[in-house]
This record gives structure tokens, sequence and C-alpha cells, in this order.
């Protein structure tokens, strides 16, 4: 798909992802609608160039009324809150929100939809990588706690529906996301690097930019071949020490680390959106230094 001049509609624009996922349509031409319960969460993107429409993932009315005249949708809004971990809280926007939105793109003729998904979907091992193709927690049986399995039950949904409704579908399935305006991991962050040193096992965790899980749902709707398919948009094998020590760097101030080493840690391949989705996972320091730019009060 050209994205000149198509009008992309993007769920949960406001939040952290979805300001980038804004953004990086926006570069490419498309005229960007944030579907969004309160607008003025991010009125910065409204002067960007984005228009709003008011809409609720619990209100299915409320959506198919945002999707009218839209030519792709980007499946972005759902609940992830680190220290929520209430099942009906995650199953609502998580499960009945997709169950909504795709009904809602179907009602519209919508033929094209980007989900955000999450490698959380997947059964960990340390042992080798996990790819695309490898076991899932059961969603049903509430494996994995109530994000994981919602999220599980989220893609697997968005799958049966894409297929009931003839709509093109492609998954990201992106790992411990960072960025500007974070609220889940960033102030921990922030919190540890107030110490003057910090030991910290080497504990492996991909960690991946907001940046570039944007440029990845813009290289899925500018790649049609990837409908159909789902994509791991992960960080590499570096760990949280490696991370903070990229803050410091970034930053010239904080604590100073000190890694421990382990050896141990979870893997994710991602070299089929590196080869269809022109992903890139980009170095810590690099994007860092653009979060502080934009949030410098993660530094204060």
């Amino acid at each position: 798909m050209d994205l000149k001049g198509k009008n992309i509609a993007v769920t949960g624009a406001t939040g952290m992802i979805g300001v980038y996922i804004c953004r990086a349509l926006l570069k490419r031409g498309a005229h960007v609608i944030g579907v969004v319960r309160n607008p003025d969460k991010a009125d910065f993107l409204r002067r960007e160039g984005v228009e709003f429409r008011k809409a609720d993932l619990l209100d299915y009315a409320s959506l198919e009324r945002a999707f009218v005249g839209i030519d792709a949708v980007v499946s972005n809004a759902a609940l992830y809150q680190i220290t929520n971990m209430n099942w009906e809280a995650n199953y609502g926007p998580n499960k009945t929100g997709t169950e909504n939105v795709f009904n809602a793109a179907g009602k519209n003729g919508i033929k094209r939809i980007v989900h955000i998904s999450s490698v959380a979907v997947y059964q960990f091992t340390i042992f080798g990588e996990i790819d695309e193709d490898s076991p899932q927690v059961n969603g049903e049986a509430r494996e994995g706690g109530a994000y994981r399995a919602t999220k599980q039950l989220s893609e697997d949904l968005a799958w049966k529906l894409a297929m009931q409704h003839g709509i093109s579908l492609t998954t990201l399935r992106p790992s411990g996301v960072y960025g500007a305006r974070d609220t889940n991991i960033m102030p921990y962050f922030k919190m540890a690097m107030k110490l003057p040193f910090l030991p910290i096992p080497g504990l492996s965790w991909p960690l991946v930019y907001a940046g570039d899980i944007a440029d990845a749902v813009v290289g899925a709707l500018e790649n049609d071949k990837s409908a159909g398919s789902a994509y791991n948009t992960t960080g590499d094998g570096r760990d949280f020490a490696d991370f903070l020590s990229a803050w410091h760097e970034a930053s010239g101030k904080g604590a100073r680390v000190f890694k421990i080493p382990v050896g141990l840690g979870v893997k994710f391949n991602f070299d089929k959106a590196e080869r269809e989705l022109h992903f890139r996972n980009k170095p810590f320091v690099e994007a860092l230094r653009e979060v502080f730019a934009e949030e410098p009060e993660l530094l204060a």
C-alpha cells in the first residue's frame, strides 16, 4: 500500500507506542486518524496533523462511527500495566476490544489491519531462540497470567475475525517496549539510575524502542506481502545492565552500572521482520538520546 493520502486509523494513538506510530505514518504522507477515548491526552499530535475521533474499545458503536472512510487500521490500543494482574481489567480491552475493532472494521469494509500483539503470547524458554512458530500459552486456560493470556486470546481472535471479514492482517509481536511518555518501565529505570552505583545481574530480556515498532508498522502496511504473517519485533540479546549502562552514556549522568555475569535469558528471532519489514533494532544509546530529548524529565 502506498500510504500517501491514505486514511489510516490508529487506536490507542495517545499512548506511548501510539504516538510513535502516528508520527511514522505522518512522515509517509498518510492522513492519520487517532481513535481514542481522550484526544486531549496528546493534543500535541493534533498540532502535528493527526485528526482525532472519540471512541472506546468497549463501545462497538463508537468504533463503527470512527472507522467510516478509513483505508487501514492499526489495532494498537490495549491494556498493559505491570502492576495490573486483574483478569477482567485485562480481558476487556485486550480481548473484547479486539473483537469490537475487527467487527467495526469489517462493517466499514476495511480490508487491511496491522495488529500490535506481544511476545507475551509465547511459552518462554531459556533454551534456544523463540521464533514466530514457537509454542504459545493457552489463553483460555489463563496460562501466564492475565496480561499474557488475554494477549494470546486477542491475537488468536484477530486472525479468526480477519478471515471472517476478508481482512488482510499482519501482527507484530514486540518485547518490552521503551520510549518517551512510558508509564511502565521507564519510571523504574529512572529511580534505579539515581543510585551512585548499580550492580545488576546480566539477565537477558530484550527491550525494543517504540520508534522501531512504529517503523515496523509502516513497513507492514507498505509491504502487501506481509499480510497473513506474524513478526517478532523485539530487541536482541542485550540485557538490563546493558540498557542502564547506555542510559548513563546517553545522558552523561546517573548510576555507574556493574554487570554481574549470569549468561541466562530469553532470546527471540526477528530475522523475518528485518527481511520483510525493514525492521531495525536501534542501539540503546541512539534511541535513549531521542527519548531524553523528548522527555528531559527522565533525567531530573
